[in-house]
Parts: structure tokens; C-alpha cells; sequence
């Protein structure tokens, strides 16, 4: 029998390997404490080389010591990187080809088994065995001893040069093992990560701690769309020296062409130069294509240089992969097609909600992946309720949806999602002509208030403006976004760029943090809003030709709050019924445009962001200085001076 558990996609060739008889485990008290070195009478020696120790160099994992049983001075958390790499050192009196490895490791459950791929002196040598670290029991901290830490199988034969070797481990992005029933089991992992490494076991001839304290760093690169073309590479591991040159070679498959890399450059043979961990993709998009019209701003460039970036969304996808969503049960059956990174054209037409589920204020996430493109119908309107889209991939069009009613708030508890739409490490996403809209007293799906006897009122006192969260949040590395042509209103915390004031999250998968965020907001319309329009940290962004109007909110709202160290251009807006005069400290500016609503126990969180503001109904002037971006674009001289009528969902064709 077979079975497949599916951690992640994969972005590499899967690599196969059976599951042998492990090494023992060390005895209680015989552990080493340190890198040790034990040298039989012939010369044979054994190195464990702790982190820290003799022959560590450096890892990209952080160290813990939550579970018991580890030597030195804790251990190596494989799952706080991804595609992360440790780093040691050995040196070989002679050359020498019978050497052998082993890690010691602990895995903590039974489905979180992982595997580790080896380099030597930058080429990988066990491709096709990844080292497996497998458990057969569930392992809590409180009852986790030295008896659960574990030696892998030895890697046999390695070969070793004269003098100081360098030796990288990194997680393997799949492998295949054999349960102790008889059971092989496929593994995949696009995260590349490791379970938890307590110290390094090598085994030789003459061998001993290296001083070869090279610094290595993580390398992935990658086809934004396999169906679209390849990618390869001149070196072959996933860890390479510091400052080694690199040749990536872009290749398109049949009906499809080179865009661009995800770093500007438009050369299909493409030489890097890797001076720090990088994540590099190749852009592919088909043959004859025409984009739709009206994208500017930041989701049409790579490069904060302008490098231009053809986005395409979903353009290619089979005729299997064009579908329609009419009905809660249709979303339910493509869930999966949404989470892929193929090409996909979805149309979403009528309103899609969670009204006739058994518990029907429950709200439901789903994760779209890369290569999408998501269309409301423009004959019968598509329309999400208590249903929030997650955006996790590259180059994903949204257009003519209506987004809302996303409730996050049982009365008690936080619901089953967050936010109307969230952009969640994306990259290269163009939002348009979306309506946005909750209410500002909590209502059910058929449009009743709330009131008090109902399962989800609450008494406390901030529970109507956290019944609903979000309409649109863009966190955790997500970048190169324009949101254009949308309608946002009736709502109390709108959009949020950047997610706390703890410091920048990061894309795991580019390795992007929320400083690297490049947003445009262009001819928005925003109404009814109480606060986040947007609220922005630490990334940049791009304001321009919008209509603010706090409506019946305009005592009380703040409207672009520009935190810890973010940069906005601001230009060309109407900022119509803001009044709030008083209420929390104003570090610097005004609750128009301004950083406010400190709070000194974070560490970025009295930290304000600098901000140019030009040709604006009012506010005009700057905290700093900020630069306008680079990508092509009408600047505006002037406000608009009317509530625009082109925006939301309002789009009567669409291009495909």
C-alpha cells in the first residue's frame, strides 16, 4: 500500500529513498556535551560536532531548548527556516572516499517527518537518500527524555578531500520511506525544512575538526509556472558560498515565452551573483498575450528601478482549469484547484455564502494559489459573504468581486477566518474594481442587527468593531500589489499593510519581508470608514487619485496612518468630513495623514514612518523624505472633486 502526505508543493525533482535501519540512540549520560572526538587505535575517528562547538560554522535555524534530551547547549529548529542550512567544518589528513554522516536529530510526531539532504564542499551527495528523521510516537516536551532523540542512517562512502571540507545540511523537498507495517509513504516538502538537529556525527580516516569557516547561504530559484517552462541551474545545491556567481538558464515550453526574472533582468541566461540568501523565479507568459488594460502602479514592476513585470494571472490555463463557481457546494469542490499553482481562470458568479451551513456565521477561509486569476460575473455579480480568499502565490489577477461580511467574532472567540481578502506572502497581485463592505453594527447574512440574546452578541465593549476584522489586509512579505478602481465602506478597521509592530514578517517562500511591501492604492473610493485607510508599516507605498470620505464616521475617523518606518507617497486625493480633533496622542501629523495610536510596549511601535503629500485636498506637506516610484503614471496635479462612479464592481466586460 501506498500513501502520499503532501506538506507543500513540490519545487524540485522528487528524490526517492527507503527508509533503512537506523543507528542506536545514545544512552542516558553517555551523550556527548560538546563536540567530542573519539579515534580508535587505527585511525578511525568520530567527530560530533555541536552547534557552537569545533566544526560548526553557522546555521540560518534558530536554537531552542523547549524538549528535553539534547546535548550542548540546545538544538537547531528545523522548521524556523525555510529551505535554512547548517553549516560545519572537517578537514581529512589524506583524501579519502569511505567517510560516513549521520545527524542526531528528534522528531516530535508521527505526520511531521522530515529529511535532510547533504552537500560536501558544495555538491550534493545524497539526492536520491535523503536522510529521514522519523518517530514512531507523538513527543510532548513534558515527557520527552534523550531516549527520543535519535541518529539517522549513516550516509556511506562520502568522499573527503585533503584538508577542510566543507558539509551543509538542508531539508529535502521529498523522499519516500517505509512505515514498520510495510507502508511506503511519499513525502513532500516545498518549505525544505528539518526536525529538530541536536549535533552532527562524522565518521573517517585522519579526520578532524575543518577551518574552513566559509559562509554559505541559501539559494532557491524556481519557475513561477512549471507549466509555463523550467529553470536550471549551474551549481546543484540549494547552499552555496558566499558571493559564488551563478548562472540560472530560463526555458519556456511550447506556446510560451521569457518574461522576465523576478529581480528585473529580461536575459534568459542569467549570472547572479549570491551575496545573501536569494530567491530568484523565471516569469513565463504565453504567446500573443494581451494584458488586461488599466493596471498601474507597483503589481507592473519587479524592481523598485521600474523593471517592468508582465502580469498574467491565470492567461493559459487549460480548458479543465476555466471554470465557474455558482454555488457554496462548486467552492467547496474547487478548493483544491484554488490553492494550485496552475494556471486557473475562475469566474465567480451570484453571491457565494456560508447562510445555509448548519452554523451559518461561521466564516471559511480558502487559499488561492499562484497563476490565478478570479473574475465576478459581470451579468450576475460575484460575491463572496463571510468567505475570505487568502492569497498565497505570484501573479494573481482579482477583478469585479465583491468581498465582505467576513465575521471574526463568536460572541466569545476568534471565527474560522479573518478578513475579506488577505494577501499572505503574495507576490505581484493586481486587485480591481472589488467592492469592499462589512456593516458598522454587526448584522447576520440576511441582514438582521445583532441584538442581545443572539448566540454571537457580546456585552464587551470593543465587540462590534472586532465582530468584523479586516476588508483587506497585505502581510508577511506579500509585494509589488496595486489596488485600483475599488469601493471600500461601512466599515471599522479597513486595510492593514504589515501586520504588527513587533518588527517585519517575512514571505518564507522569497524570503520578502514586510519592509520590502510596494503597494499603489490608485482611484479608490473610501466611505463610511473608520480607521486603516490604510494603516501602513515598515514597506512602501503609493497613494494616489483616491476619494476619503469619513461620512458618518467623521468625528471619530482616522484615515492613512503611516507607522514604523514605512515610506508614502501621497498625491492627488480628496479627504472629504474628517473633524477628529481629540481622543489618543498624535505623535506627528494630523488623523488625516499622520502616525498615531503609539504604543510604546512594541518595538516598532512608536516608531512613525515618513510620508510626501502633494495636491491634496488638504494635509499637503512631508514628515521625512520619501521618493515618488518609479513605474510609468499620470501624476496628478489637482483632487478629485466628486465621489468617483467607475468604481467597485462595476466592470461590464472582461478580457481573458
Amino acid at each position: 500500500m501506498k500513501k502520499l502526505i503532501k506538506i507543500a508543493g513540490i519545487l524540485a525533482a522528487t528524490a526517492m529513498m527507503v527508509l533503512g535501519a537506523g543507528c542506536s540512540g545514545d544512552e542516558e549520560g553517555s551523550t556527548p556535551k560538546s563536540s567530542e572526538k573519539i579515534t580508535e587505535s587505527d585511525g578511525t575517528t568520530t567527530l560530533t560536532i555541536q552547534e557552537g562547538g569545533d566544526g560548526f560554522v553557522s546555521s540560518t535555524f534558530s536554537t531552542s531548548t523547549d524538549f528535553p534530551g539534547f546535548t550542548g547547549s540546545g538544538y537547531f529548529d528545523g522548521g524556523t527556516s525555510e529551505k535554512g542550512s547548517i553549516v560545519y567544518t572537517v578537514s581529512a589528513a589524506e583524501a579519502i572516499t569511505n567517510a560516513k554522516i549521520a545527524i542526531h536529530y528528534l522528531c516530535t510526531e508521527v505526520s511531521r517527518v522530515r529529511a535532510a539532504i547533504v552537500s560536501v564542499n558544495g555538491t550534493v551527495i545524497n539526492a536520491d537518500s535523503p536522510l529521514a528523521m522519523t518517530t514512531d510516537v507523538k513527543v510532548k516536551k513534558d515527557n520527552c527524555s534523550s531516549a527520543n532523540w535519535k541518529d539517522t542512517v549513516y550516509l556511506e562512502n562520502v568522499s573527503l578531500k585533503k584538508g577542510s571540507n566543507s558539509i551543509i545540511i538542508t531539508g529535502s523537498p521529498s523522499w519516500t520511506y517505509t512505515d514498520s507495517d510495510g507502508t511506503t509513504t511519499l513525502v513532500t516538502d516545498e518549505k525544505c525544512y528539518l526536525n529538530y538537529v541536536d549535533y552532527l556525527i562524522v565518521n573517517g580516516t585522519g579526520i578532524d575538526y575543518g577551518t574552513d569557516t566559509t559562509k554559505y547561504v541559501s539559494l532557491a530559484y524556481a519557475s513561477e509556472n512549471t507549466a509555463a517552462g523550467s529553470v536550471e541551474s549551474s551549481v546543484t545545491s540549494s547552499t552555496v558560498a558566499e558571493n559564488s556567481e551563478v548562472t540560472l538558464t530560463a526555458s519556456p515550453n511550447s506556446g510560451w515565452k521569457f518574461d522576465c526574472w523576478s529581480d528585473g533582468s529580461k536575459e534568459n541566461s542569467h549570472t547572479i551573483t549570491v551575496s545573501s540568501a536569494t530567491y530568484i523565479f523565471a516569469h513565463f507568459i504565453p504567446e500573443n498575450y494581451t494584458a488586461p488594460e488599466g493596471l498601474v502602479g507597483y503589481a507592473s514592476v519587479t524592481t523598485d528601478a521600474g523593471d517592468g513585470y508582465t502580469i498574467t494571472g491565470g492567461a493559459g490555463a487549460s480548458a479543465a482549469n476555466t471554470v465557474t463557481i455558482a454555488s457554496y457546494a462548486d467552492l467547496v469542490a474547487k478548493k483544491d484547484l484554488l490553492s494550485s499553482d496552475e494556471p486557473k481562470i475562475i469566474t465567480i458568479s451570484g453571491t457565494i455564502s456560508t447562510k445555509d451551513n448548519a452554523n451559518p456565521l461561521l466564516s471559511e477561509k480558502y487559499t488561492i494559489g499562484s497563476n490565478s486569476t478570479i473574475y465576478g460575473d459581470t451579468s450576475s455579480q460575484g460575491r463572496l459573504q463571510n468567505i475570505e480568499f487568502v492569497v498565497e502565490g505570484e501573479n494573481v489577477i482579482i477583478r469585479n468581486m465583491m468581498f465582505g461580511e467576513v465575521i471574526s467574532w463568536d460572541g466569545y472567540t476568534k471565527s474560522g477566518a479573518d478578513d475579506a481578502l488577505s494577501l499572505n506572502g503574495a507576490t505581484h497581485v493586481w486587485v480591481d474594481h472589488c467592492e469592499f463592505q462589512s456593516h458598522l453594527t454587526p448584522q447576520d447574512l440576511d441582514g438582521n442587527e445583532i441584538t442581545s440574546g443572539h448566540n454571537y452578541y457580546s456585552t464587551d465593549e470593543n465587540w462590534a468593531k472586532d465582530f468584523y476584522d479586516g476588508l483587506l489586509d497585505i502581510k508577511n512579505g506579500s509585494t509589488w500589489i496595486t489596488i485600483s478602481n475599488c469601493y471600500f465602506h461601512d466599515h471599522w478597521k479597513a486595510c492593514l499593510c504589515a501586520s504588527g509592530d513587533d518588527g517585519p514578517d517575512k514571505n518564507t517562500t522569497t524570503g520578502a519581508t514586510d519592509e520590502d511591501m510596494r503597494v499603489t492604492f490608485y482611484h479608490n473610493y473610501w466611505k463610511n470608514i473608520n480607521a486603516r485607510m490604510p494603516l501602513f508599516r515598515y514597506g512602501t507605498g503609493h497613494i494616489y487619485d483616491c476619494y476619503f470620505d469619513a461620512g458618518t464616521q467623521g468625528g471619530s475617523a482616522s484615515c492613512i496612518n503611516v507607522r514604523a518606518g514605512s515610506k508614502l507617497y501621497i498625491e492627488g486625493n480628496n479627504f472629504a468630513n474628517f473633524s477628529k480633533t481629540t481622543g489618543d496622542s498624535v505623535s506627528k501629523g494630523s488623523y488625516i495623514i499622520g502616525f498615531f495610536f503609539a504604543d510604546t510596549s512594541k518595538a516598532y511601535g512608536n516608531v512613525s514612518g515618513s510620508w510626501v503629500a502633494k495636491n491634496n485636498s488638504t494635509e499637503n506637506g512631508s514628515e521625512g523624505s520619501v521618493s515618488a516610484p518609479n513605474y510609468t503614471y499620470t501624476a496628478p496635479t489637482s483632487y478629485p472633486t466628486s465621489a468617483p462612479t467607475d468604481v467597485g464592481a462595476t466592470l461590464t466586460s472582461l478580457s481573458y
